[in-house]
């Protein structure tokens, strides 16, 4: 899952897809960090083939773990401006 191909799988559209929608485009993401929703999902116990017919329970999951995601991503960027300073300064 991490090789070169990670953006040309439909579990990354779709995650691209809900961050862009729910959050915008300005939530950027590596494909590091596609590797960790994607095994936060499976392990949260998402089916990719199940939220792709529409079960409303992986579709769940998804939404908590990206959730959990951009949340941490944004408690790190605080931290560090805490401890660093507003960039620029």
């Amino acid at each position: 899952m991490e090789g070169a191909g990670v953006k040309d799988t439909t579990a990354y559209r779709i995650v691209r897809q809900v961050m862009d929608h729910i959050y915008g485009p300005d939530e950027k993401t590596s494909g590091k960090d596609f590797v960790s929703v994607y095994r936060s999902f499976r392990e949260g116990g998402g089916s990719w083939e199940s939220l792709m017919a529409g079960d409303m329970a992986s579709v769940k999951v998804l939404e908590d773990v990206l959730e959990e995601f951009v949340q941490a991503r944004r408690l790190k960027k605080i931290a560090f401006r805490v401890a660093f300073g507003p960039p620029g300064e």
